[in-house]
């Protein structure tokens, strides 16, 4: 027990010693000074706070296959990495639209105000909430740290004692002189009121006088010349309430405004969005957000001086005053009649909100979602062209690159702890099945004439692989190949104006999320599996009444969607024969690629007609011709073998134009030439092969007499393969069994 005491009183300790570093309640004065050595923090309005809180969590370049990005740091939510490194939240993907936010806070900001709505748009699932959350998340732990300190007022009375006599405050003299009242014990004060609105300490200066603080801070050098303080600090007022007891403070001290400042306690406050402190998410409503209530006959208020308690007093309320100094997010914007939102169109405009009794003056990013099926509705409406000048349109589809759609998978499963229950491969199956769902077929006449026929041909999941950086068609000379990257941004960039551009539709991540948790509890398979999803995804394309995107007609391979269950099974079944092979000792793709690179080095010099320098020999030697002859038979060059040879290192000197300093990769430019390679291999050991695979399963076969009928050396040689598709891919026992059951199942 005393140790438990000990640790509360070091708790009750810290908590006070946190309370005083972190200066949450200072004197109006204290504030001017820490006002004084940091201007340009505290004269930050919301979209400054917001542009500063994404600054804070950084920003870095990501390598993408149509170019490299910028991605910020915020929407990875760092501050809930656990110990795998897995977050709950992050925003995968999306960094145009990471971008495109940036670019509105920074208008803003040369504004003075926000002056209009940003609207994420995009289809069901696509993460416009979670883009919010991420942002209004970062707002709460940047609001805890030094940088990010934001402040508000409240008024503070003293109790009967220190109070004058004269003013009606109650009875006797004070004791002596006081400079504050922010700082006096709770047993010394009377009443506390908030500032309703949360409204910024400065706002207790009067606006001319603030005008003139701000130019002499200027003059001095401690505001830069060119900084925007926005029109909230210039041009705002303090909420209806503040403003009748800061006008009747100093009508009863005679104009002393110092006095005034007597009853001005300065605190910090934190963002939150559980208590609705300066984040507010807001479901579509029929009224106004925000509304007046009269409190001067609150009973809680008769501790006010008798010449505060006669003034008719209004409290500010409702959703747009809890979200005022930070952001307020309007979920599902357009599925209520617009007409209900009409007030928005002066509010984001002026920065104010008209109420019976009061214009109150707001300082806060408003922000909303909405899908693309009320977008479109939307535009039809005889007033859009009103709402859309007051609204900044941010566009997030779903993703192209199942590279990127697999993070999120696989975030779903490290978040369930299902880790040890999922297949390898089994978020690449989901990943890959999903942007297939998403994509168009390419209008062969917006390119270069000689790429036409390569776009014409190109497959949803050539299209995928491309978009991936996976790979190219095969068969493209040099010059096709580096001109069919380079109009990757293009492709991307096709139809995306509109209605129905790609990214618009196909199969959302929520559904694809439940596919997983369904193929989790099939009983024919351990845990989620590769073939669990595949039986799950031809369950899920049945139902063409549910899910809109199957009612899309296919079109020369595209909206098939059941043919792309097929199309990915394959691929699927390609990496496991790659692990399966690797596993059993034999050809492994490094080998693969060692063997390729060897071949160029020697072709390459053979070209240049000189001797290759064989550092085991320790001597140079001609190229190996045996080595180059076996693999352009394999490969059926034909007669005309130094044009082969030509064309090869041509297109590997292009590569080093294309991507100066990078390594060359060598399956990328020649997909084709491994693909012979490994088919030629396949053929060779298909016996050996099928038996060694053979042999995995009659050891994890549940029936003992099959491993028991093997010799101990294939006992030995298939629990090695096992060991090893455990520890160098992942594989489970169970999940073994099952991959390498499919793989000869469609191999026979």
């Amino acid at each position: 027990m005393d140790d438990a005491l000990a640790r509360l009183r070091e708790i009750e300790r810290s908590v006070h010693d946190e309370f005083v570093a972190n200066r949450r309640v200072l004197s109006f004065d204290e504030y001017i000074a820490l006002f004084s050595a940091e201007p340009v923090r505290h004269t930050r309005t919301a979209a400054g706070y917001l542009r500063d809180c994404v600054d804070h969590y950084g920003s870095y370049e990501v390598a993408r296959p149509g170019g490299g990005t910028t991605r910020y740091g915020l929407f990875d939510c760092p501050w809930e990495k656990d110990r795998d490194d897995a977050v709950r939240h992050r925003v995968v993907g999306h960094e145009e639209a990471q971008q495109r936010f940036y670019r509105l806070l920074v208008n803003f900001l040369r504004e003075g105000r926000v002056t209009r709505l940003v609207l994420l748009h995009g289809p069901n699932g696509s993460a416009k909430s979670s883009f919010i959350r991420c942002l209004a998340d970062g707002l709460e732990q940047y609001s805890r740290t030094d940088e990010g300190a934001i402040y508000r007022f409240n008024w503070v009375f003293p109790s009967n004692r220190l109070s004058k006599k004269r003013l009606g405050f109650g009875e006797g003299e004070a004791a002596g002189p006081i400079e504050s009242f922010a700082h006096l014990d709770e047993t010394d004060i009377d009443a506390r009121l908030q500032s309703d609105l949360r409204d910024h300490p400065l706002l207790v200066l009067p606006r001319d006088k603030r005008a003139r603080l701000f130019d002499a801070m200027r003059e001095d050098g401690r505001l830069p010349p060119a900084l925007e303080l926005g029109n909230y600090l210039a041009e705002g007022d303090l909420s209806p309430r503040s403003r009748a007891i800061a006008d009747a403070l100093l009508n009863a001290y005679h104009g002393d405004f110092q006095r005034v400042m007597q009853h001005v306690q300065v605190e910090r406050f934190y963002f939150s969005r559980r208590y609705r402190v300066g984040v507010v998410t807001i479901e579509p409503q029929l009224h106004v957000d925000a509304t007046m209530r009269q409190i001067t006959m609150d009973q809680g208020l008769q501790a006010l001086p008798p010449s505060l308690r006669s003034l008719n007093l209004f409290e500010a309320g409702g959703d747009l005053v809890d979200a005022n100094r930070g952001l307020i997010e309007y979920n599902d914007l357009l599925k209520k009649p617009l007409d209900t939102y009409k007030y928005l169109l002066a509010t984001c405009e002026k920065g104010t909100v008209a109420l019976p009794s009061a214009i109150l003056h707001l300082d806060l990013l408003f922000m909303a979602s909405s899908n693309e099926k009320h977008l479109n509705a939307f535009k039809e409406y005889q007033d859009f062209s009103s709402f859309k000048g007051r609204m900044d349109l941010v566009k997030m589809p779903y993703l192209r690159n199942y590279k990127v759609e697999q993070d999120i998978y696989d975030e779903q499963i490290a978040r369930g702890a299902m880790g040890d229950k999922v297949a390898p491969h089994t978020s690449y199956v989901v990943a890959l099945w999903s942007v297939l769902t998403r994509l168009c077929k390419p209008d062969p006449s917006r390119y270069p004439e000689a790429l036409r026929p390569v776009i014409a041909k190109l497959t949803p999941l050539q299209k995928a692989e491309l978009y991936a950086g996976e790979r190219e068609p095969e068969g493209l000379t040099p010059e096709l190949s580096r001109l069919l990257w380079s109009v990757l941004p293009d492709l991307l960039a096709e139809g995306q104006e509109d209605t129905e551009y790609e990214g618009a539709f196909g199969a959302s991540p929520r559904e694809m999320k439940e596919t997983m948790l369904n193929a989790l509890q099939n009983p024919r398979y351990h845990g989620s599996s590769p073939l669990g999803v595949l039986d799950e995804l031809r369950e899920l394309v049945k139902l063409h009444s549910v899910f809109e995107f199957l009612q899309r007609d296919a079109d020369d391979g595209y909206h098939d969607h059941a043919a792309f269950i097929d199309a990915v099974q394959a691929r699927w079944l390609a990496r496991v024969d790659d692990e399966v092979r690797a596993s059993m000792g034999l050809v492994s793709a490094e080998q693969y690629d060692e063997l390729v690179a060897r071949y160029i080095r020697h072709v390459s010099y053979s070209l240049k007609k000189e001797k290759v320098y064989d550092e085991a020999a320790g001597r140079s030697e001609e190229p190996d011709k045996r080595l180059m002859d076996q693999l352009e038979g394999i490969w059926k060059v034909g007669e005309d073998r130094d044009s082969f040879r030509q064309n090869l290192i041509g297109r590997i000197g292009a590569w080093r134009i294309d991507f100066p300093g990078q390594p060359i990769d060598y399956r990328r430019l020649f997909p084709k030439l491994f693909h012979a390679l490994e088919q030629d291999y396949y053929e060779q050991q298909r016996g050996t092969i099928r038996r060694l695979s053979e042999h995995v399963l009659a050891v994890l076969s549940d029936n003992p007499a099959h491993a028991e009928a093997l010799s101990e050396v294939d006992r030995e040689r298939a629990e090695i393969s096992i060991e090893r598709l455990r520890t160098e891919f992942g594989y489970s026992r169970p999940a073994t069994r099952e991959a390498i059951g499919a793989l000869l199942a469609h191999r026979a």
